[in-house]
């Protein structure tokens, strides 16, 4: 099935946790599909944050900020572009809920990779399938050498190249 723009709505995939694109209501991923949103809308332009608030503390980053979140456990790890890293006490799927309630139709700048991983489109650098790495970067000194599996990342590289050939289609028009 195809969207207006061109771009597949749905891909096989094996493990559906691969790429998970976030939306304000999730639509529900049938076992063997994966939903792909069309376009990403910058939260750096909106200046929306994340707020995690459990017990007596209170995290807020700002949408544009946070690099990454990486899950450890019942433990998460937020990234964010200064090199800062904190660990909460809230599962990634949890993490991924209030991205989707709080940032809205921003939170289509998000990418949930594997069970192990939720990105931030903006700071993709590096995607080298070959390695199994992925490097984020704010090209400003600061980056991140993270793994993630094989499927995952030609998944995720098919996918930005989808989105870059779209785009340049439609400035050829």
């Amino acid at each position: 099935m195809k969207c207006a723009h061109g771009l597949p709505t749905t891909f096989p995939v094996r493990n559906s946790y691969t790429i998970f694109r976030f939306r304000t209501f999730r639509p529900k991923i049938e076992k063997g599909s994966l939903f792909f949103p069309i376009f990403a809308l910058s939260a750096m332009t909106t200046g929306k944050q994340i707020i995690l608030s459990k017990g007596t503390e209170l995290l807020r980053v700002p949408a544009s900020r946070l690099m990454f979140v990486s899950s450890d456990g019942n433990y998460s790890n937020v990234v964010t572009a200064d090199g800062r890293a904190r660990l909460v006490s809230f599962q990634l799927g949890q993490i991924e809920d209030l991205i989707g309630e709080q940032l809205s139709d921003d939170a289509e700048l998000f990418i949930r990779l594997g069970r192990g991983l939720i990105i931030n489109m903006d700071y993709i650098y590096l995607i080298d399938v070959a390695k199994q790495q992925l490097v984020l970067s704010d090209c400003a000194g600061n980056w991140h050498e993270l793994s993630a599996s094989r499927e995952a990342l030609i998944k995720l590289k098919a996918y930005i190249d989808a989105l870059y050939s779209m785009g340049h289609e439609q400035k050829n028009r």
